[in-house]
């Protein structure tokens, strides 16, 4: 009767054993599930950054072009001639710190697109590692069923 019990016991261990292992398997897939779908919207707010700053920069560019027609008005208006001179000057003065400007806020915009990227690199790897993980804790607990098992039959063959 005692062997019996042992046996049940051992069985039901191993039982226990293999379900933690399937159960840590499980979680670790879930978690990694989670760190994917975090990578997939890191990348996609990359993509808005770019899609937010053409945008931008479209609108920039009409602002721009208002500005630099009215300034021109103005110069016309005073009598003098916006295509020579200190007003050609200053037009060109001006269209070199607005593409100055543009090309900062590109830069920008690039900066922040890279780190939306690394981020979501950084989440493929968490999920890569948390997959690892589960597949370890699983073998694991095949390993410590298979001891389990192996120690109850020889305790109960003696």
């Amino acid at each position: 009767m005692a062997n019996s019990l042992m046996i049940a016991g051992t069985a039901i261990t191993v039982q226990g054993q293999l379900a933690a292992g399937r159960a840590a398997k499980k979680a670790a897939d879930y978690n990694a599930s989670v760190n994917d779908r975090n990578a997939q919207a890191a990348e996609i707010q990359a993509e808005n950054i770019d899609r937010l700053n053409k945008i931008k920069e479209l609108q920039d560019r009409e602002k721009f072009k208002d500005l630099n027609d009215r300034t021109q008005m103005l110069y016309r208006g005073q009598g003098w001639a916006a295509t020579t001179g200190t007003p050609l000057k200053k037009l060109l003065q001006n269209a070199l710190r607005f593409e100055q400007d543009i090309e900062i806020q590109n830069y920008n915009s690039r900066v922040k697109q890279q780190q939306s990227k690394e981020i979501a690199t950084n989440e493929r790897l968490k999920a890569e590692i948390t997959r690892f993980e589960g597949r370890a804790a699983r073998t694991i607990s095949r390993y410590q069923a298979a001891g389990t098992l192996l120690t109850g039959i020889g305790a109960a063959l003696k």
